[in-house]
């Protein structure tokens, strides 16, 4: 990497090597020309790589996790006879989650401590290489059982630590950019929802409601979903060396106060005594928490409403036309109103809901930073509380409450809005954090970035618990 975007610039110019030119070349180096080609450099996102590579970023961030449940058919193999078969995915939930946010308050914690703190986004990455390859491996093996279960639970919290790391890397990163640089995080998260939405109803269309699936299939299928993550987070890895690479990058990570414009900067002294300045000023956690608990508090309630919907009531929605297999044999009709094709479908309408809400933020006309009015949106999505408990749940007892939504159409439209707005809301929360006017370095952008980060996760973890709630309600 190079030591300076000077330096950078300089690369650039043409070699003096046999063209006896040199005073030409030395008139190009002089302060001036220098400036203007770090002005120009740092200005402008070439070919926009570093907002693509962010949006990769947010890809590989939610891997781990959607890999993992992706694959539950194989796992649910896999673990037969070991008493784990039945509740895998509760000891999954549970260990990643616990992993991630512990590790993520601790790195929280260091971060607000100094404001040379800093986390490796490389380590991270080669962690989750190397987890998805021994998973790959491990397909191809006879392990099983509770031997098997316990292995992947231990790869599993390996990957919710390494997670963490690379949440309060990239969101602390993104934080010190212009907010489309957020919203490319966010709408790659939303992305890889969606692939493992398609992966889901894929299986489930592959699959006979006749006959048990082919262990081979599945194990093919795990394979794959190893590999493809293995691939894309290789595909980051490599991202991160060409993103450091970038004068517009460089520009925003080493510059340490938060200039008006370009201008602001006019040479490299400049650009040391700001940063002097700037590094020796702690960082209060406080003001910064009580200046954004407003947006601190949407964020994390946008996530807490889906969480505790979202899978686990909603999956429990089956379609109001429901058909048991011999009639359907009988009738000729399709199998989408099957339980697996139904909740797959739901699966996939949310996903690709979310991820359009995620990238709405692009538009002007649909970008707000207003805390009160985020605050206000996130409150309201309260309205999905009831709504979902009144269409069809399905539960093994008698119901609690009366099935008042009886058409399909009329609950795909509710779990449309429901996703739409949690990938809108949740971006600009996101995205209005790093631009609020009291945030004068750097280094504050960074922390906002890590904190709003972490009261996401917070929220999810939060929302999963109050589930249980939701569903004795039904």
């Amino acid at each position: 990497m190079f030591d300076s975007i000077s330096d950078y610039c300089r690369s650039k110019l043409p070699s003096t090597k046999g063209r006896g030119n040199a005073e030409e070349v030395r008139g190009l180096l002089d302060d001036q020309n220098i400036a203007s080609l770090v002005t120009y450099a740092e200005q402008n996102d070439k070919y926009s790589l570093v907002y693509w590579i962010f949006f990769l970023y947010g890809i590989a961030m939610l891997l781990p996790w959607n890999v993992f449940i992706t694959a539950s058919e194989y796992f649910a193999k896999r673990f037969e006879g070991s008493g784990y078969e039945g509740t895998f995915q509760n000891y999954f939930s549970t260990s990643f989650t616990i992993a991630n946010l512990v590790c993520f308050a601790m790195l929280l914690w260091k971060q607000s401590k100094s404001t040379a703190f800093y986390v490796d986004l490389v380590s991270s990455v080669v962690v989750n290489v190397i987890v998805f390859g021994v998973m790959a491996i491990t397909v191809e093996t006879d392990v099983g059982g509770s031997e098997y279960f316990w292995c992947t639970l231990v790869m599993l919290v390996v990957t919710g630590v390494s997670t963490s790391f690379f949440q309060v890397s990239v969101f602390a990163e993104a934080s010190r950019f212009p907010s489309e640089y957020m919203q490319a995080v966010m709408s790659g998260q939303g992305v890889a929802g969606v692939a493992v939405a398609v992966s889901s109803i894929l299986s489930a269309l592959a699959g006979s409601t006749n006959s048990p699936p082919d262990e081979a299939a599945i194990a093919r299928s795990a394979f794959l979903y190893f590999m493809t993550a293995l691939l894309i987070t290789v595909a980051a890895l490599i991202g991160r060396f060409v993103v450091a690479r970038q004068p517009f990058y460089l520009r925003h990570i080493t510059f340490e106060t938060v200039p008006a414009s370009a201008s602001d900067v006019s040479s490299e002294d400049d650009v040391e005594s700001s940063s002097q300045l700037f590094a020796t000023e702690s960082l209060s956690v406080s003001r910064v928490f009580c200046k954004s608990a407003g947006l601190i508090f949407a964020v994390g309630y946008v996530f807490f409403i889906t969480l505790a919907l979202f899978p686990s009531i909603t999956a429990l929605i089956k379609s109001v036309h429901q058909i048991e297999v011999p009639l359907r044999s009988m009738t000729g009709r399709n199998r989408f109103f099957d339980d697996d094709i139904f909740v797959a479908f739901h699966f996939l309408l949310f996903n690709v809901g979310d991820w359009v809400g995620r990238t709405m933020p692009i538009i002007q006309a649909f970008r707000t930073f207003d805390t009160r009015a985020l605050t206000f949106m996130s409150l309201a999505r309260t309205i999905f509380v009831p709504a979902f408990l009144i269409c069809n749940v399905v539960v093994p007892d008698d119901r609690k409450l009366s099935v008042w939504v009886n058409s399909d159409i009329a609950y795909f439209i509710i779990v449309w809005l429901f996703a739409v707005t949690n990938g809108w809301i949740g971006s600009l929360t996101m995205m209005a954090a790093p631009q609020q006017t009291f945030l004068k370095s750097a280094a504050e952008k960074s922390l906002i970035g890590s904190l709003m980060s972490f009261f996401l996760v917070l929220g999810l973890a939060i929302g999963g618990a109050a589930s249980f709630i939701l569903r004795a309600m039904v």
